[in-house]
């Protein structure tokens, strides 16, 4: 269960010397109070969303909102909300959102420079695994390597989701037909997408 939401907090007040509360008249009583709103989830704060506004009288205690304001208090609203800077831990979540799309981006990087090694330089036990025509996938073992061909035997089982590719990959599921791929296809294969990731 997702949860979400939105939350405002409080930025910036300020007593207005000058105006006069519309509701029992008293000159000089009036606050004002600026706050921003931001998502959240799981009340992690992900990013600002907008300011809102309040007015309170310290006499009556009446409060008005934004749109409720006489224009005169509406415009020292305006000033007021246009000065208050909101707190910078809003932005909590799209950083924190930002740094893992960019680990996963260096990971993924990372892991592409591993399966140009490995497939460069293959060696036995190396798992290949890849998208059978049909859509499924599957995997291929090394058993042996020679000058210029790798001799693989292919998983008796595949499997309709790629994600789900390790639960298939068993020594138990490898039948005992082993064939000879050239190292220039296996590269080729790679390239073209067909093989997707090498696990040594």
């Amino acid at each position: 269960m997702i949860i979400y939401g939105s939350k405002a907090v409080h930025v910036k007040s300020k007593e207005s010397k000058t105006t006069t509360c519309p509701s029992c008249g008293t000159l000089g009583s009036v606050i004002l109070s600026v706050y921003r709103r931001h998502a959240h989830i799981f009340w992690i704060p992900l990013f600002p969303i907008g300011k809102k506004g309040i007015s309170q009288c310290q006499h009556c205690k009446n409060i008005l909102k934004t749109k409720e304001m006489p224009v005169r208090i509406k415009k020292e609203y305006d000033l007021l909300k246009k000065d208050a800077k909101g707190p910078i831990w809003q932005f909590t979540g799209l950083g924190l959102m930002i740094a893992l799309i960019v680990a996963a981006g260096y990971v993924n990087s990372e892991d592409k420079k591993l399966d140009l090694e490995y497939i460069s330089t293959p060696m036995k036990g190396d798992v290949y695994e890849y998208q059978i025509e049909s859509g499924s996938y599957s995997t291929l073992k090394i058993m042996r390597i020679s000058n210029d061909s790798v001799f693989v035997v292919p998983n008796a089982y595949e499997i309709g989701i790629r994600s789900g590719i390790y639960k298939i990959d068993k020594p138990e599921n490898y039948s005992e037909m082993v064939y000879g791929i050239s190292k220039n296809e296996l590269k080729t294969m790679y390239e073209a997408g067909e093989i997707f990731d090498i696990e040594r």
